[in-house]
C-alpha cells in the first residue's frame, strides 16, 4: 500500500483509469453519435490511451528515486571503478 500522498494520488489515478475501461462505462459511452467524424467509442479509447500515458509519465516524475537511494547505482559505480560495491 502507498505510504505517501504521491503514491495515494497515483493509486487513485490508476483506479480511475481502470474504471474508465470497464464494461458499464464503455456501454454508456458506446452510442451512435459522431464526434469530429469518429464514433464516440473511438474518442473514448484514445482518451484512455493518452490518460494512461500521462499517468505513467506523472508516476515517473513523482516517484523518481534520488541518486543515492538507487540500489543499482552503487553496484554499477563499483563495477566501473573496479572496486566492490
Amino acid at each position: 500500500m502507498p505510504s505517501t500522498w504521491r503514491g495515494w494520488s497515483l493509486l487513485v489515478i490508476f483506479l480511475l483509469l481502470v474504471v474508465m475501461g470497464i464494461w458499464p462505462v464503455i456501454g454508456w459511452i458506446n452510442q451512435q453519435t459522431l464526434l469530429w467524424g469518429m464514433p464516440s467509442l473511438i474518442i473514448w479509447s484514445y482518451l484512455i490511451i493518452f490518460a494512461c500515458s500521462g499517468a505513467m509519465l506523472l508516476g515517473n516524475c513523482l516517484l523518481r528515486r534520488r541518486h543515492g537511494a538507487d540500489p543499482l547505482s552503487k553496484a554499477s559505480a563499483g563495477e566501473r571503478d573496479g572496486g566492490t560495491a
